[in-house]
Order: structure tokens, then sequence, then C-alpha cells
């Protein structure tokens, strides 16, 4: 196949941010034709883009912070002048309207058997545009990340979430509507996103589509199983992790709610009781609740190596209490052998389409989730149980390759249904 695909920042492990379309694209260069058509949204080391640039037929990215100046490259082509930082929103819409007009003349110039489309902030560049068939890979509900943190914000919070949960709501209704073949990261998204209640789907290339017949997979997440590998197995008795980018709203709060609320409740029985916090970017107010028990927390802030104190952990916690998606800190946990304890909102993104029950701890509320964690505690045998099982869950499910014949597979059956 001759793959346009669009995406809405370039992503490589070298990059601050999610890496799924780098792993797509590596996977799948090498039985097809790949073009990339994306924002340069941050700084890109000149290996990434080397890297990137070996798996195409071309590239070309669109620098977003300063709203203009497409960059082409072809073949490995070296790439240079990347600009700055995105600056504005002024500057993105100005780079979206210049990503929209190089798609235009891409898709006319040259021949593509699809368009494999990621990322809700860039749908403006497809919206009005019909012809070649479209894979949307949908990934997570923003929507519904939006909608559930509303319960834990003040008044003047909430009114600004209800914007924006209704401006990505339509969005994803849009998305969903603009072709029959969609990917979402979990059953949990895929059911948040699609509206049951409607019993035909209108889409703009293909009709009305009956939306129990149409073309929703799930395509999950993977694990580099190789990196993501435990060399050491003496963990501390006493010591659990939390792991992510700290200033990222969901996992601030989580980090707050195990400081403030869960914390208060275990140490009582557990005094001895090691908390690591690691991750880039904590927050002033994070910092300053973790400072009241410094004999307690460790905040690590940016790490090179984040397995390191996973290997030191008896027990991995995610208090997450909103969300979307697959929480990748835990899939890095249950590859580490690293037992884990979570909130359902973590738990339900892992489940598989079969139902089988990710092998985790579940516990809502701070008193339930203290209880929970003093229990395990003293039950070594089952963390061991837990440690080994999750390995094996993310080997059976959360696998790169996998999870890239997934959606290869869609991607052939949209051009075998559009011929």
């Amino acid at each position: 196949m001759k793959i346009l695909y669009i995406t809405p920042a370039f992503q490589h492990p070298m990059v601050r941010g999610p890496h799924r379309c780098y792993h797509f694209i590596r996977e799948l260069s090498p039985r097809h034709e790949i073009t990339l058509l994306t924002l340069k949204r941050s700084e890109i080391p000149p290996k990434a883009l080397q890297e990137v640039a070996s798996y195409l037929k071309e590239m070309r990215i669109i620098d977003a912070a300063n709203g203009g100046g497409s960059i082409d490259g072809e073949n490995g082509g070296a790439l240079a002048g990347m600009g700055r930082k995105l600056q504005s929103d002024a500057g993105f819409r100005a780079a979206l309207a210049e990503m929209k007009q190089v798609f235009r003349e891409m898709v006319q110039q040259k021949e593509y058997d699809l368009v494999l489309f990621h990322g809700k902030s860039v749908f403006p560049v497809i919206e009005d545009w019909k012809g070649l068939p479209i894979v949307i890979d949908f990934c997570d509900a923003t929507s519904m990340r939006f909608r559930d943190r509303m319960k834990f914000d003040g008044l003047l919070k909430r009114v600004l979430l209800i914007r924006r949960y209704r401006e990505f709501k339509k969005i994803e209704k849009k998305l969903i509507a603009k072709s029959p073949h969609v990917a979402f990261i979990s059953a949990r998204d895929r059911d948040a996103s699609v509206d049951q209640q409607d019993g035909m789907v209108s889409s703009s290339n293909h009709g009305m589509v009956s939306s129990s017949n149409r073309g929703f997979k799930i395509i999950p997440i993977g694990v580099d199983l190789e990196f993501w590998k435990r060399k050491t197995r003496n963990p501390g008795k006493r010591a659990i992790i939390f792991t992510g980018v700290m200033n990222y709203r969901p996992n601030e709060d989580a980090a707050l709610y195990l400081i403030k609320e869960i914390l208060p409740r275990a140490l009582p029985k557990l005094p001895d009781l090691e908390v690591l916090i690691v991750g880039r970017d904590p927050t002033a107010a994070f910092k300053q609740a973790a400072a009241k028990y410094p004999k307690n927390v460790t905040v690590t802030g940016f790490v090179e190596d984040v397995r390191t104190y996973l290997e030191r952990a008896a027990l991995f916690v995610a208090p997450i209490r909103y969300g979307s998606g697959i929480q990748n800190k835990v899939l890095e946990a249950f590859a580490m052998e690293v037992p884990v304890l979570c909130t359902p909102v973590v738990a339900e993104g892992l489940l598989i389409d079969d139902q089988r029950q990710p092998p985790v701890k579940v516990a809502e509320g701070a008193e339930k989730f203290a209880a929970e964690l003093l229990r395990l505690s003293g039950q070594p045998e089952e963390l061991a149980r837990l440690a080994r099982q999750g390995r094996e869950y993310v080997e059976q499910h959360f696998v790169w390759s996998h999870s890239a014949e997934l959606l290869e597979k869609m991607c052939l059956q949209a051009v075998a249904v559009s011929r």
C-alpha cells in the first residue's frame, strides 16, 4: 500500500509526548510505502529525524512554532531550520492552514491508496475532503477525560471544562462520521465515544452505516518488552512508586490525592512506608504537599532511567481519578514485574475485548485504597503472583508488532472496500 499518514506532531521516543504513530511507522514501513505529513511542535533531535526519515518514502513537516515554513524530506534527506517551540494559538492555526494546503497538493499530485489519520487537533485538514479511503486512528476519548475531571475541580474550572468537553465531543463525533474504519485504543474509549443510542451513524464518505456493523476496532498501545525488563529482583519491602509527567493534570491530581488523602491513612500502620514519585516537571503545589513527609516521600523530578526506580518498588500505585486511554505507566510496571494497585478508571482502560480482567488490584476512594495498600504489604505471595501475571498480560496483549498488524488489516480492508 501507498499510505499518506497524517499526525498532529512528529513522534519519536526521543521527543516528549506519545509514540504510537512512530511505532506504527516503524512496523509497517518494511511492507508498505509511507509518506508522513505532520507538525513540528517541539525541538526534534537530528538522530530522531534521521531515523524516522529512513522508514519513509517522503516526509513533510510543517513548522508550527512559527506558523509556517514546510520542510521536505525524502528517503532520509537531512532536515534543518526546524524553528522554535509552538508559541501561540495563532501560530498553530496558521500552521494548520498550511498543513491543509499541503495535504491537498499531495493528494492531487501523487497517488496514494489511503489516508491514515491520527489527531483530533488537526482534523480540519481532512474535515471537508472526500476522495481516498480513510482509516481513523481515533485512539482515546479526550472528551471523557474532561467530563470526568469536572467532578474534582472547582466551579470556575468546571465552566471551562464544560466548554472543552463540548469542543472535543463535537470533533470526536465528526471523526467517527468521517469513515467506517475507526480504531480505538480500548473498549472503554470506544464506548465513551460512540453514541449507542444512534442506530445509524452518518459517514461523509459512505452514507449511513449501522453503528453495530461499522469497522470499529480496538488497537491498543504496545510496550518495548526488551527495554522494560527487570534486571534485579530485590525491591524494598515498604517501597511504592507512581510515575509519569507530573505537570499533566490527571497525574498531578493522582499524586496529590496519594499524598494528601491516601498516605495519611496508611502511615499510622506503616510508618516506614517509602513513596517514590518519579517523573519530570512536578508542580509547586505537589512539591509543597510532599515536603510535609520528608522521611517518607521522595520526589525525583526528571530521571534518566525510570527502570532503576521501578526495580526498587514492591508495588506500583496508580490512584488516578480521571483519564482516558491506556496508562503507559501501568504497562511499563507490568513489563517490569511490579504489581499494580489502581483505581477503576485505570483498570477499565486495560480491559481487552474478550473482557479478561487485568491482573491488578482495584480500590476506589482514599479509605479503601489505603486499606488495600496495607493489606498487600503483608502478602508477598500475592504480590509475586501479580508481578508474574502482569508481565504475561503485556506479552499477550500489548505488543507493538501485534497492534501494527491489526492496523495493517484495517488499512487493507479499507482499500479493498473502496475498490
